[in-house]
This record gives C-alpha cells, structure tokens and sequence, in this order.
C-alpha cells in the first residue's frame, strides 16, 4: 500500500484522499497542495480510516471502485468515526448510477473521472462550504440549549429545576453519551450524584465521591494511562470517566468564587476524543450553569432572609399588640383610678362655692377657682390620653378634610386648655387634603402645643401654619 502526506497549514481545509491508483492519488495530492489544501493520500482504505482515527479531516475524496473496501463503505465508516467529515466520490463514466447511490448515502457531491482541475475545485469549495453550514446549523441548536439555561438565571429556578436544564442542555450537545451532575452533599466534604443521563450504571445514582481526593485521584490515574496522548485543555482536563472506560471531561461548576459541583461529559464515540470546538462549547456551558446556581444561591439566600424577616415582623407585631394590650388594661386603670379623686375634687369645689362663697374672701375664691381649674385641665388630660390610646388601634378613616377648619378648631381647644390665653397663631394658605380626620387633629395639636411650649421665653410670639408647594407635592408647615 501506498501512502503521500504533505505538509501542514493551521488555516487550510484538511483533505483524506483515497484512491487505489496509486499516480492518480499523488497528483492529486501534489496538485491541491498547491492550491492551499493539506492532504494526506492512501490507496487503501483501512488505512485511511486508521489515519481518521488518529485525526480529524474536513473533506473526504475517495474512487467509487477500489478492492477490498469500496467508496461508498469507506464513506459509511468514516461518518461513524467522524459524522462532520463531508465526502466527494470519484467515479468513471459507467457507475454514475453507483455514484447516485452514494449521494443517498450521505456524500454532497461526485467528479468523474477522468477530471481536470478547473473541475474538481468548484466542488470541493461547495462541499466544503456546504459542511460549514451544517456545523453551523448544530452550533445554533446547541446554542439554543445554553440559551435556554441562561433563561433560568433571570428567572431564579431553584437547584433541582437548574439541575434539570443542565443536563438536558449538556445532553444535547453533540459527540456527548452519559452526562453526570456531581453536587456538594450536606456534610460538605463529599460531592453527591444530582443527576445523569445517558449510557451510566446504576451505581451512579447513590455514589457519594470524597471531595478532593476523587477528583485528585481521576486527574493523576488519567495522566498514568493517556500520558502524553492527551493536551491540555483550556477548557478542563481529560480523563478516563470514574464510572465508564471511556474517554470524558469533567468541569468545574464555580462562579463567584464559590464552587456549586462538577459537570461530566463522556464521548458519544469511545474511538475519539471530544474535540476542542466541543470543549470550548461544554465549557460555556459550565460556566452558564455556575452563573445559573450562583443565582439559584442568591435567590435562595434572598428568600431565606425574607423569610426570617417576615418572623421577626410577626414577632414584633405580637410585642406590639402585648404592649397595646397593657396600654389598653393601664388607660383603663388610670381612667378608673384618676377620675375617682377628681371628680371628689370637683365635687367638693362645687359644693364649697355653693355653701360658702359668701363668706370666703376674695383671696380664697381665686385660690378655689385655680383648684377647679387645675381639676379640670387634669381630666381633660386624662380624656386625650383616653382617647389617643384609641386612635392607634382604629382603622384609618381616609376623606377630604378641610384643614383651615380644622386648624382653627384645634387652636380653639388650646386656648381653652390655656385658660384663654391666646397663643398668638397665624394661619396662611391651607388647601384641603385627604387624611384620617381623628388622627390629623391630634398630630395639628401635637404639633401646636409643642410650638406654644418652646416659644413661651419670646416676647410676643408667633406661631404661623401655612403651606407650600414644591413640584407636584403640597408640603404643610408649622413654625
């Protein structure tokens, strides 16, 4: 058997030329060298599809008719080592039907023979062309499945869901046979099968692996049996599968700095290696799935705190409704208990004035008046405590309410709690709003009184309520 190799160029196709002539395999070999292709020639092909074995070529040009192997078996078992590879036959002016024939079984084209050059580029240009179309047809439907994991991202799946979508994308990707999910258990030393696909044993369900020493151990046995056969891979280190003999990948799932599991891949075809466009692929993949589990992380951490925030609301809405029950139980007792001795005070006054007005000076009648008035201002004291307590626990009442009304009524109250004494209030501009009317009344007299109390050192002071606005929003003031 003859065989010609020629040299190597990174960015020429690669050409399998087989033809039993053994002249007419090296002029063309010779001849598409020149025009920028890398061939390897045989006249047999058992020993082309050893070379396939060994290497991966773009195009397939093989004769029709050759002993002992045919074109159109040879193509048939190079598709099953190399399903990308595309063919063009070579056929003489009788087996044109025969060259049909293998168009039916898969290759895109056939020259006859004998051809010229002129002829036999514009087909191997529209071969080739028509592969690269096919592999970018299968990129698209691969990508197709990342994409849809990268959908569980902004949709925070949880972990098993995450888990689902990684395999099922990672199973559809091409030359791939069992796919295997490996998880941190709970006890965070050892990694748990989360799940697989394809050809893998029973065993792998309940396989619970050391963290560490396993993936140590699977690294250093796969460089004692592939040694130098095997490159580094950018992507993750190739190693013979734990739980299957053949050829496989495992990559590492981390994203964050914080490490989620393993993600494995086993060829589909135990005669080849996954190659490195399907690598870089399965690694994207990887990396989509970390940046998936991060998120799943995140959202779940994000849950969590809610969750132990909703408890800490429901414990302190408890402590509040305890507190506004003893609120209630110690209003109840101070109206009791007060009013009791007040109304004796009260009573007592009116009697007093009653009986013996006429015969108290007038000295003591300002002192009486100043009990009674003291009294008075204790009770009403009591009743707004009364009745603040309430307000918090009433539903809210929202209507309009015509503020300058209420302002003024407010203010009426005041003066009667002063004895008359007018606080010296100015009131500007004040639009209606709407509001619980029972609760702005005692926010305004909150308010009132605290202005009255802190500027009662000034010389004739002034208290103005008014309103401004600012943008879309109406701001109310006391100053």
């Amino acid at each position: 058997m003859q065989r010609v190799e020629s040299g190597v160029s990174a960015a020429a196709a690669r050409l399998l030329i087989v033809d039993d002539e053994a002249a007419h395999m090296r002029a063309l070999c010779d001849t598409l060298e020149r025009e920028g292709y890398v061939t390897r020639g045989f006249t047999s092909g058992r020993e082309a599809l050893e070379a396939l074995r060994e290497q991966s070529f773009d195009l397939l040009l093989t004769d029709l008719q050759m002993p002992a192997i045919d074109g159109i078996t040879l193509l048939r078992a190079c598709q099953e080592i190399d399903r990308d590879i595309a063919c063009v036959l070579m056929t003489g002016h009788g087996t044109i039907a025969t060259a049909v024939d293998a168009l039916k079984a898969g290759a895109l084209d056939y020259v006859l023979k004998p051809f010229k050059l002129s002829s036999i580029l514009p087909v191997l240009a529209r071969a080739l062309a028509t592969r690269a179309l096919q592999r970018e047809n299968i990129q698209l439907r691969e990508s197709l499945a990342i994409y849809e994991l990268s959908r569980a991202i902004s949709q925070g799946l949880d972990r098993d869901a995450i888990v689902e979508r990684t395999l099922a994308a990672a199973a559809g990707q091409r030359d791939v046979g069992a796919v295997y999910l490996l998880v941190p258990a709970e006890d965070g030393g050892t990694l748990r099968v989360a799940g697989f696909t394809g050809p893998a044993p029973r065993a792998l369900e309940s396989a619970a692996l050391k963290l560490g020493e396993s993936a140590e151990r699977w690294v250093e046995g796969a460089r004692r049996e592939l040694g130098a056969r095997v490159a580094p891979s950018p992507a993750g280190v190739l190693f013979r599968h734990p739980f299957d003999p053949r050829i496989a990948v495992a990559l590492p799932i981390v994203a964050g700095g914080k490490f989620f599991g393993v993600l494995g891949f086993s060829s589909s075809r135990p005669e080849r290696r996954i190659p490195p466009g399907q690598l870089r692929a399965l690694d994207v993949l990887a990396r989509t799935a970390a940046s998936a589990f991060e998120t799943a992380a995140l959202v779940g951490e994000l849950r969590r705190m809610n969750e132990e925030l909703e408890l800490r609301v429901r414990e302190r809405t408890r402590d509040l409704e305890m507190a506004n029950h003893d609120l209630e139980a110690f209003s109840y007792s101070v109206s009791h208990d007060l009013r009791e001795p007040l109304r004796a005070v009260e009573g007592f006054c009116e009697m007093f004035r009653a009986e013996f007005a006429a015969s108290v000076p007038e000295a003591g009648q300002k002192i009486l008046e100043r009990i009674w008035a003291g009294a008075g201002r204790m009770t009403r004291l009591i009743n707004d405590l009364l009745h603040f307590s309430r307000l918090g626990r009433q539903p809210l009442e929202c209507a309009r309410v015509p503020l300058r009304e209420l302002l003024e009524q407010c203010v009426a109250r005041l003066e009667e709690s002063r004895d008359g004494r007018r606080p010296g209030v100015q009131i500007g501009e004040l639009p209606d709003c709407f509001a619980d009317r029972a609760l702005l009344e005692q926010v305004l007299i909150n308010l009132l009184s605290n202005a009255i109390k802190f500027s009662a050192g000034r010389d004739d002071p002034r208290i103005e309520v008014g309103a401004l606005r600012q943008g879309a929003d109406i701001v109310y003031y006391v100053r």
